[in-house]
């Protein structure tokens, strides 16, 4: 596929208001808990995008009846687990959908594989490949071990006590929480500190809670979850989606401009949301309510320095704001962005490079000297990565000359985001 190159024009102080599409990492796990139940639910206001389409078409392979329409999905689920596909299970690039979907493909019944693209295949499946076993699921790596395509032969799983290595991705610790209600035992799951982006967990704890499934805490790092349980069938909203709101944050933070997005409630138990704060902390004004939030940007950003390991997806779009900002910026502790769709850690130092800005790049973060940014002498490179893309996107609003090289690749999450991006910051489509 060509690569699509967009260029931006630099703009005035941005103003408006944003309607953000639906949270990404909800959209995922609702549609697993829905297909978890028995019976019909409806998600409204889902994302429809690259990655919560490959989860979509995965649960269709497994026999769940899923519908797309305008505004909602419609999930029916028999309570049968699973159909065997035929074939393996193709998750594209999508980390979310290979780390959650092996779980829950594991407390059905057969043979289920699943692999992806080329990149994918270079992302670390090992901690959920570990936990599965120790539950007395036989997992096969069918390349190198610990790494995708994977194939697991279950006969569903039995509970018992649990431990997982989060340190990588939450999202490893969230796939074995909600399969583990349809266990034929009471499940204890426990993990090890640090958990990255943590808030994730309490993202799917609360969500299991309002789909009807009981848990308590044992301890600091374990959760005991009574099974089997049964997800109930319901309507389900989604939220806007607060890692997508973040770039039109940051459009406000680096023009001194006033946006507001909705709806993202004040109350949001998304990690990502928390980069207001920190941009509260550069100099913006932050206005919250139950439907919106709104930045206003200042007339000089202050550095920070930043463990973002609890929201490292924030780290390309803080990376960009650091780079207009006073002075040096710390971004620490985030390791494992090297595995993500791109190195992140090494490609934001890379692209930062093409604008004029100093920066080091560590082996956990990024240290970035702001105020030196310059119009690129070459297109600005998205790495086949969404959050590249819309991130340094933004430089553009700044200095003449940004162009964005792999464009098309912020369909992954965010498939209507240069529409937007033109609206807010040009007042066209």
């Amino acid at each position: 596929m060509n690569e699509i190159v967009k260029n931006i024009k630099p703009a005035a102080k941005v103003k408006g208001r944003v309607r953000i599409p639906g949270s990404k990492s909800i959209t995922h796990r609702a549609l697993l808990m829905a297909a978890l139940s028995e019976g019909t639910s409806e998600i409204m206001n889902p994302l429809f995008a690259q990655d919560t389409e490959l989860t979509a078409k995965a649960l269709k392979m497994l026999g769940v009846d899923l519908q797309w329409e305008k505004d909602k999905v419609r999930v029916q689920s028999s309570g049968e687990r699973w159909r065997q596909p035929g074939e393996a299970v193709f998750l594209g690039n999508s980390g979310t959908s290979m780390r959650l979907l092996p779980a829950v493909a594991a407390v059905g019944r057969g043979i289920f594989s699943f692999d992806g693209t080329a990149r994918l295949r270079e992302r670390p499946v090992g901690p959920i490949v570990e936990a599965l076993r120790s539950l007395g699921v036989e997992v096969k790596c069918l390349g190198e071990e610990g790494f995708p395509p994977m194939e697991i032969h279950s006969r569903g799983l039995e509970g018992g006590e649990v431990w997982v290595d989060a340190t990588q991705s939450s999202q490893f610790l969230s796939a074995l929480l909600i399969a583990a209600p349809c266990a034929r035992g009471d499940m204890v799951v426990g993990w090890k500190e640090p958990v990255a982006s943590f808030p994730y967990v309490n993202l799917t704890l609360a969500m299991m809670e309002e789909w009807g499934i009981d848990f308590q805490w044992v301890s600091d790092h374990q959760i005991k979850i009574r099974a089997p349980q049964v997800y109930r069938p319901r309507q389900y909203t989604v939220e806007g989606d607060c890692s997508s709101a973040s770039y039109f944050w940051a459009a406000a933070a680096i023009t001194g401009g006033d946006v507001e997005t909705c709806p993202i409630r004040s109350s949001s138990v998304q990690g990502d949301c928390h980069l207001v704060s920190v941009f509260e902390r550069m100099g913006c004004r932050i206005f919250r309510d139950d439907e919106s939030v709104r930045v206003v940007g200042p007339d000089v950003l202050q550095p920070v320095d930043m463990d973002m390991n609890r929201m490292p997806d924030m780290v390309p779009t803080l990376a960009l704001v650091a780079a207009f900002a006073k002075g040096r910026s710390h971004i620490r502790n985030v390791a494992h962005l090297r595995v993500k769709e791109s190195d992140r850690l090494h490609v934001v130092a890379l692209e930062l490079g093409k604008l004029g800005v100093p920066v080091e790049e560590l082996d956990d973060g990024l240290v970035i000297e702001g105020g030196h940014v310059r119009s690129p002498a070459q297109p600005l490179e998205a790495h086949d990565d969404h959050r590249i893309a819309m991130s340094f996107a933004l430089a553009g609003l700044r200095v003449k000359g940004v162009q964005i090289l792999g464009a098309e690749s912020v369909a992954k999450s965010f498939p209507g985001f240069w529409e937007l991006f033109d609206e807010l910051c040009y007042g066209k489509t």
